[in-house]
């Protein structure tokens, strides 16, 4: 349904527009040269990926490349400030997901751009999604039998996190206080390492995006017990979600959006949402996706706009409540 709707509204936009469809400020044709894609996070992960997929499957459409711009590091807080100066012509994007729109706003008070004034949502594209795993010497196999097991033993089951303020770490917390438990979180410096003594039994439960954690469920290296998201994987479609376990209120996903400086054109932005829909409905593009664990997720600008808002409202009092904070 949402992918029929950005369609259409692509569609409205094209008969009710067509001078302004291809148009730059200025009146120049747009694009006239290539765009820049901007990631906050370095190459060879799965954002990377996900922006030279798409960036390549747009190429062609519009008539121009799509070079990506790799900013790691801050917090996302040099990309995103990058992107928000940039001109308004829509010749840069931004990979725009959960951490620099909705985790990093609000651990800081003095950004040097603002995450909802300062941008335009284009369309959302992609969801990345989460595992509840514990190590294979916990004596578990369901959520409620985790819960009993962290009742069981207060504070004495680790949780391992990529480091403090991540969606893992956000994950974590917010099950703890669901399930009303006390557990212990292990922040690292980073995923690997973090995944590294998860499989080691150093930490013994985690919630691991799939792509890192694919290949320790399937070797046994550790179990999956519950799928912190409204449905299922289809990748792992015996592994219930935490809701249908009686765990409601716990779910978590990392989600990517790609955003345009504001004042950029409607046209443009309507242009830039048709053509990257029509791409992750493109079968090789979506199974490209899907072969490292993203779900395609099409829709709009105005659909991008709410999951923005409704994050806020789930993470934000959260990291209030839990004192996280950038500013120093």
């Amino acid at each position: 349904m949402i992918t029929r709707r950005a369609l259409g509204l692509a569609t409205a936009t094209l008969a009710a527009a067509p001078s302004a469809w291809a148009q730059a400020p200025g009146g120049a044709a747009w694009p006239s040269r290539p765009l820049r894609w901007i990631v906050p996070y370095a190459p060879g992960g799965g954002s990377d990926f996900l922006a030279r997929t798409l960036g390549a499957a747009i190429a062609g459409p519009l008539g121009q490349q799509v070079l990506v711009d790799n900013r790691p590091g801050g917090a996302t807080i040099p990309a995103s400030e990058a992107a928000a100066r940039s001109a308004p012509d829509g010749y840069t994007l931004l990979s725009a997901d959960l951490t620099a729109l909705v985790i990093t706003p609000a651990m800081s008070s003095r950004l040097p751009y603002h995450p909802i004034r300062d941008f335009k949502p284009v369309a959302p594209i992609a969801r990345f999604p989460f595992v509840l795993v514990v190590h294979p010497d916990v004596p578990v196999r369901t959520g409620p039998e985790l819960v009993a097991y962290a009742r069981a033993n207060p504070g004495r089951l680790n949780f391992g996190s990529p480091g403090v303020g991540t969606p893992t770490h956000l994950a974590t917390e917010r099950f703890a206080r669901t399930a009303n438990v006390q557990i212990t979180h292990v922040p690292y410096r980073g995923g690997a390492p973090a995944v590294q003594d998860m499989v080691a039994g150093v930490v013994q439960a985690m919630f691991i995006d799939y792509a890192s954690g694919a290949p320790h469920i399937a070797a046994g290296r550790v179990r999956a017990i519950g799928i912190p998201a409204p449905q299922r994987l289809t990748l792992l479609p015996d592994v219930p979600t935490l809701a249908e376990q009686g765990l409601t209120g716990a779910d978590i996903y990392s989600w990517q959006g790609v955003a345009v400086p504001a004042g950029t054109p409607d046209a443009i932005v309507a242009r830039l949402q048709a053509e990257l829909v029509k791409a992750l409905e493109t079968e090789a593009v979506a199974a490209r996706l899907r072969s490292i664990s993203l779900e395609p997720y099409p829709g709009t600008g105005a659909d991008l706009a709410a999951l923005i808002a409704s994050e806020t409202a789930i993470w934000a009092p959260l990291i209030k409540e839990l004192g996280l904070t950038l500013d120093s």
